[in-house]
């Protein structure tokens, strides 16, 4: 496209009525606001518009020639979903410009009722490759906001391949863990980043320690080193307008509005500035300083052209406005707690009976997939990370052989894909899949709507992972309707909030009941950025392979990191999750697979906790009414097993605050 052709939207944030009119009148092109439901950033009571507010803005921006977006895009809980198509229709009828959306149910709900709101993929959707746009292009998405971790070159292959428009973030705020897959703040505080109630453990002060499995670990160095800087791409405005974004959007929707005017006018100048003499444009020192001099947090480029290095973080945390939390201990089970199962009550039409479940365990090696099999895993996943620090890998030969050694013994096998798959990521992935199919691999356990695209193409059956977080059954409905046999629940669920999805869902569930737990995922290797001060894409010495790692906070707890093959972390809870005592819980349930995650242990380890899994699923389902006589002397040995302790991940307390967990006992329990 010719540079006299370029429509390029200025996207300013808006949390009260005097910023809306701020952002307006210093050049914004549209305004993105939320209203006091449904909507990401629910900290603050005094900020977002209730149904008035909303209407008056969208009159206020129309008479004015510009546009209002309305954000919809937390996750939902069950009655959420219910109350939502009065939202919907009501945002309709006030002529919105369009929603922006992370759950899935929203699609769904706008196709049921027939509503012609255009719907904008929030960036909690993680769309960080073409297949993922093609398939939201599919469900209804006129424009993408894409993942922050990814770069401009990445962001123009899907605008050019896919023809859909792209919004990118420009300035502002960051967070450091992929978009949608960061746990932590959930399963620590029952308040959820994808709720808009993130509690921002990110940010805390920690220490890189070295052996994490040690009684004593080695400390290597301390800092906040989690805390990414915040993005400002002002003076690379040319390559932006090149990336072929349609709108270019500034954080801040709780900034007050001096705050977000002087960023608005700074960037619409810039704008106005290239676009009308691009011959002659460059970067201004005065616009920039205008920024720095208010600036919240230190300023970096972010993933924009690369992965990024130590200077996107301040280690120091010097420059960190606000602590919402401080370092917490997670929940540890003892020998005494096999003795309480917190979720136990009278469950409506199921009283005492069990029902025998699908055990599955995802493995790391072919000498863990003999180990599961042989201590009776129906179900064994090939794990889609790689861990070169462990030797780690699935060849064809070896995915060869661990099929024909689940066939042979009437079980079956799944291949699974990274969580992550951008540009020549997902041609791997292809190439996987290809493979599997000529394998007669039995399904392939996907974490992205581009890699279910793909496995959808291939006909080879597919299980969707946690990753989707899947909170109602309306998600779970649509992602059947995409291809899914299975779909696994979100890890952010309490226990009674998994019953319920499974109760009213009618597609087949899947939950984890035992394993680590992944906090966070982050693009770039913390061991290479902190050891060596350096980025995994530069020359790298490799540090993360000559050591385990791990993150100690001020309180103690230990979380260890995990480094893929394309450098990624995966920063783990730092207890396991395990509901062995409490397994009869969720045989009462309509959960039709019980998932072990065992791809990081050793052989022995996947040995013992299939077999317990197993005996115990079998022996509660024949002797309902009886006491498990081998249950003590497993949880002995788990207790000696995992030293880091074994925790109950969500399973406890669960984010949503819609439905207390009172409630949703009450609606499982018997009528009276």
């Amino acid at each position: 496209m010719r540079l006299s052709e370029v429509k390029l939207e200025l996207l300013a944030p808006a949390g009260k009525w005097e910023a809306l009119e701020a952002v307006i009148r210093a050049g914004a092109d549209a305004v993105y606001v939320g209203g006091k439901r449904f909507n990401m950033r629910l900290h603050r009571k005094d900020y977002n518009f209730d149904n008035e507010g909303l209407t008056r803005a969208v009159d206020f921006a129309h008479a004015r020639g510009k546009k209002l977006y309305v954000t919809v895009n937390s996750l939902l809980c069950p009655r959420e979903v219910e109350e939502l198509p009065s939202y919907l229709e009501f945002l309709e009828s006030i002529g919105v410009d369009a929603i922006i959306i992370q759950d899935l149910a929203v699609i769904s709900v706008v196709k049921e009722l027939g509503l012609a709101l255009p719907l904008h993929a929030s960036t909690m959707m993680n769309v960080h490759n073409v297949e993922m746009a093609k398939e939201l292009a599919g469900l209804g998405i006129s424009r993408v906001i894409t993942s922050r971790d990814i770069t401009l070159t990445q962001v123009k292959e899907i605008h050019e391949k896919t023809g859909m428009k792209v919004e990118y973030f420009v300035h502002g705020d960051m967070c450091v863990s992929q978009s949608g897959l960061c746990y932590s703040s959930g399963i620590l505080f029952g308040k959820s980043a994808n709720r808009g109630e993130c509690m921002k453990p990110c940010r805390w002060n920690y220490t890189l320690v070295e052996n994490s499995l040690n009684e004593s670990p080695v400390e290597l160095s301390s800092g906040h080193f989690l805390a990414i800087k915040d993005i400002c791409l002002l003076n690379y405005l040319p390559e932006i307008v090149h990336a072929g974004f349609s709108s270019l959007k500034i954080e801040g929707r709780m900034r007050h509005a001096e705050f977000l005017k002087e960023i608005v006018s700074v960037y619409r100048q810039a704008i106005d500035s290239y676009l009308s003499s691009p011959f002659t444009y460059y970067a201004q020192m005065e616009s920039f300083d205008r920024l720095y001099s208010q600036r919240v947090r230190e300023f970096s480029t972010c993933s924009a052209f690369c992965t990024p290095s130590a200077s996107a973080f301040d280690y120091g945390g010097t420059r960190e406005p606000l602590f919402l939390s401080k370092a917490a201990r997670e929940e540890k089970l003892s020998i005494e707690d096999m003795w309480i199962n917190p979720f136990e009550c009278n469950l409506k039409g199921n009283g005492e009976a069990y029902s025998k479940k699908t055990l599955a365990v995802k493995v790391g090696s072919l000498g863990a997939v003999k180990k599961a099999l042989g201590r009776g895993a129906d179900w064994v996943y090939l794990s889609g990370e790689v861990s070169p620090m462990r030797g780690q890998g699935w060849t064809l030969q070896s995915i060869k052989e661990a099929s024909s050694m689940a066939h042979k013994t009437g079980k079956k096998l799944a291949v699974c894909t990274p969580r992550i798959t951008p540009g020549k990521e997902l041609m791997e992935v292809e190439w996987l899949l290809e493979n599997a199919r000529a394998l007669g691999i039995d399904a392939v356990l996907v974490h992205n709507l581009g890699a279910m695209r793909l496995a959808r193409e291939w006909g080879i059956p597919i299980i969707a992972d946690y990753s989707f977080n899947v909170t109602n059954p309306r998600s779970a409905q649509l992602l059947q309707e995409l291809g899914a046999t299975r779909v696994t629940a979100s890890l952010e669920l309490s226990y009674w909030e998994l019953h319920g999805l499974a109760e009213e869902s009618n597609v087949s569930m899947e939950c984890l009941v035992h394993g680590p737990i992944v906090g966070m995922v982050l693009e770039h290797c913390l061991p290479s950025l902190i050891m060596g001060r350096n980025s995994g894409k530069e020359v790298c010495c490799l540090q993360c392979r000559k050591n385990s790692y791990a993150l100690k906070d001020e309180v103690g707890e230990v979380r260890p990191i995990e480094v893929d093959q394309h450098c990624r972390n995966y920063i783990f809870l730092s207890k396991d999750l395990c509901v062995l005592p409490y397994l009869n819980s969720f045989l009462k349930s309509k959960v039709e697979v019980l998932r072990i995650e065992a791809q990081y242990y050793t052989d022995d380890a996947v040995d013992l906790v299939t077999e317990a899994y197993r005996w115990r699923i079998d022996y509660l389902a024949n002797n309902p009414h009886d006491a498990d006589p081998l249950l003590k002397g497993y949880w002995e040995f788990f207790l000696e097993l995992f030293p880091r302790g074994l925790g109950l991940g969500g399973y406890k307390e669960g984010t949503s605050k819609s439905l207390n967990t009172l409630e949703v006992m009450r609606s499982l329990a018997h009528a009276e």
